[in-house]
């Protein structure tokens, strides 16, 4: 294992690990850490986020999945720009 898999590794399970054991900022910023490397995993942090704090008639909207695809879909966003800059340039 290479040394940038091993830090994805490692970073995917504080990602995940994040909503059960810290506040919900360092959870999202761990969560959007990881979308930089992956980018669909800040929708997987936000659906895990929601399952857990999920409670019956509080909001419309699953908030965790909306902010986790805002965040996927940033993260997506930056790499590719990145790669293009990096790449082309």
């Amino acid at each position: 294992m290479t040394r940038g898999t091993a830090a994805t590794a490692v970073l995917t399970i504080a990602a995940l690990a994040a909503p059960f054991l810290f506040p919900w900022a360092y959870a999202a910023v761990l969560a959007f850490a990881l979308a930089l490397a992956e980018p669909l995993a800040g929708i997987a942090c936000g659906i895990i986020a929601d399952a857990l704090y999920y409670a019956p008639g509080t909001a419309h909207a699953p908030l965790g999945t909306a902010l986790g695809f805002a965040g996927t879909l940033t993260a997506y966003l930056v790499r590719r720009f990145v790669k293009a800059r990096i790449i082309g340039g």
